[in-house]
């Protein structure tokens, strides 16, 4: 791994929260994002768990499965689960593995005041 792994928590109300993960997504780090989204997920009063990657400029296998546990833990407790800001590389490893309608990818913008 080259990027310093890194996942900030926004709460964006209405029971959004944000999990802003910067870094590479491989074999390294994907147990520990799985289960941070799963946390996430758990939290009382959460309807909706979005993963922003943004600033993550590569995913290997081992983070498209992570992404995966994130949304079956998510699923679990009744949440809505999104990830957005795909971009070049991880935009496209998401694509050739069927994923963006399952995550319902979309590029979206966080709040000015975040």
């Amino acid at each position: 791994m080259t990027g310093a792994f890194a996942v900030s928590k926004h709460d964006e109300g209405a029971g959004f929260i944000r999990l802003a993960v910067r870094g590479e997504i491989d074999d390294e780090v994907s147990e520990v994002l799985a289960q941070i989204i799963g946390n996430a997920a758990a939290q009382p009063g959460v309807a909706v768990v979005i993963v922003d990657l943004e600033r993550v400029p590569f995913l290997a296998a081992a983070g498209i499965r992570a992404l995966l546990e994130g949304r079956a833990a998510a699923l679990a407790h009744g949440r809505s689960y999104q990830v957005v800001n795909a971009r070049g590389v991880v935009h496209g490893v998401l694509s050739t593995a069927g994923l963006l309608s399952l995550f319902q990818t979309v590029v979206r913008r966080a709040p000015a005041h975040r």
